[in-house]
């Protein structure tokens, strides 16, 4: 099953009776009832990972609370950072603080405060050439003419090149605040360039943007366009199945290039949705935590919902280095029951969870990494991003959902003959950039630029 690791042995255990578990993201536990003092917030903090961490069992980690002088830090996410295992390999900044009110506006209303687009290098390491991939309707990028495949030549005045190799992309845009103003360069499909001033506002995601079914080798093939796995989403993922099981779809392209992950309960519906007929009361996943807590091991079957695929053969994920947590959850429950296969780039790799942590009195928020998930076959551990089975570019010069777009051409491609070459005498699309990386999150990035890859 494309590289999957085996498990370490010794990562096993902890999820609570939670209320918010993201996939990959996070869920609620029991309130520690503390002043939002800087000393009170990192005591709690240091207190919550002992209890929860996922790589507890680990000596290393051990060994780094044994050393822990709380006044060597100058603030909890200070003190967090220290706290990540391995963060080259495991905990790559997937344990954050934040506030109960802006993580319910994220995972409970699909909202967040920004400009409203998702943008990737598509010159690392070099980092001078951003390119704008999204752009949510309604958001005051929207409303000020920003559109997929765009670039980015300056902000403030200062060259991306600039800011890279200083603060970073993410720091040049500011604080997570309304109104926050910046002044951006744009330089058009045909290469004149335009200055706009955008000020950050409260933005709502469409998480199921482009619905549509295509024929391709003779089976209704289903595509749908999901961004992330917040709540908000569970009606619009109904309403799009539906829409296939009347159309007798037998395929499904799910396009998650840009989807980060969000809740579990959210990526269980998906699941079922897709498998739930095939698998009904199979295992979905199995969640595993540290071994202090591991009465909260659980196993979840998949369910038959009124809208699962009842002719499905196979299934194709559309996926980039954006693709994480809910969205790998995902693609690895369904591998064991039905023909899953993988088309653009290699996954991020987050095969563990979230649980939201509550101190100072519920205001204040550890999403500290509290559980991993496993297949029906136990496979999970992969750090290292699902692999491709073709690989396609991300066609900045297509609408997503354009049957002509590299990637979605690449899939129905796969599903009508069985193979990733495109037929002989044809040629990519202009303007495919073959090289896109993420703009990398920091320790102070907010939900919507960790699950939803905006700004």
């Amino acid at each position: 099953m494309r590289g999957l690791r085996k498990l370490l042995s010794s990562v096993i255990g902890a999820s609570v009776v939670l209320a918010g578990c993201s996939g990959g993201g996070g869920s609620d536990s029991p309130s520690s009832v503390l002043a939002c003092g800087v000393a009170e917030q990192k005591l709690a903090v240091a207190e919550l990972m002992q209890e929860w961490y996922l790589f507890n069992d680990e000596p290393e980690q051990q060994q780094a609370y044994a050393t822990l002088d709380l006044d060597a830090f100058g603030t909890a996410d200070a003190l967090l950072e220290s706290l990540l295992y391995r963060p080259e390999q495991f905990d790559r900044n997937f344990s954050f603080l934040t506030t109960a009110e802006a993580d319910q506006q994220f995972f409970g209303e699909g909202q967040f405060v920004g400009f409203g687009f998702g943008s990737k290098f598509a010159d690392a390491p070099l980092n001078t050439d951003l390119r704008l991939t999204q752009v949510i309707a309604g958001s005051p990028a929207a409303q000020n003419g920003l559109s997929r495949g765009q670039q980015v030549l300056a902000i403030d005045g200062r060259s991306v090149a600039e800011i890279a190799a200083a603060e970073g992309l993410s720091a040049a845009l500011g604080p997570t605040d309304v109104g926050v103003e910046r002044t951006f360069t744009i330089s058009r499909a045909d290469g004149t360039p335009f200055d706009v001033s955008l000020a950050k506002a409260v933005v709502t995601i469409d998480p199921v943007v482009t619905v549509d079914t295509f024929d391709a080798g003779g089976l209704r093939v289903g595509y749908i366009d999901f961004r992330t796995f917040v709540s908000t989403a569970d009606s619009e993922l109904e309403q799009a199945f539906a829409t296939f099981e009347a159309d007798e779809v037998a395929a499904v392209v799910v396009d998650l290039r840009y989807n980060g992950g969000g809740l579990v309960r959210t990526a269980e519906l998906l699941a079922d949705l897709i498998g739930g007929f095939l698998a009904d009361g199979s295992t979905l996943s199995q969640t595993l935590h540290n071994s202090a807590k591991q009465d909260l091991n659980a196993v979840t079957p998949f369910q038959l919902r009124a809208n699962s695929l009842s002719l499905l053969q196979q299934v194709v994920f559309i996926t980039t280095p954006s693709s994480a947590s809910a969205s790998e959850l995902v693609i690895n429950a369904l591998e064991p029951h039905t023909v899953v296969r993988l088309v653009g780039a290699p996954t991020f790799g987050k095969p563990v969870g979230q649980n939201a942590l509550r101190f100072c009195d519920g205001e204040r928020l550890l999403r500290a990494v509290t559980f991993e998930t496993v297949n029906s076959l136990g496979e999970g551990g992969y750090y290292d991003g699902l692999l491709a089975d073709c690989a396609q570019a991300d066609d900045l010069e297509h609408a997503l959902g354009d049957p002509a777009e590299a990637s979605l051409a690449g899939a129905l491609r796969l599903i009508e003959t069985g193979s990733c070459a495109a037929p002989q005498g044809s040629t990519k699309p202009v303007g495919v950039l073959p090289r896109l990386t993420d703009v990398p999150f920091g320790v102070g990035d907010a939900s919507a630029r960790r699950h939803a890859g905006v700004f």
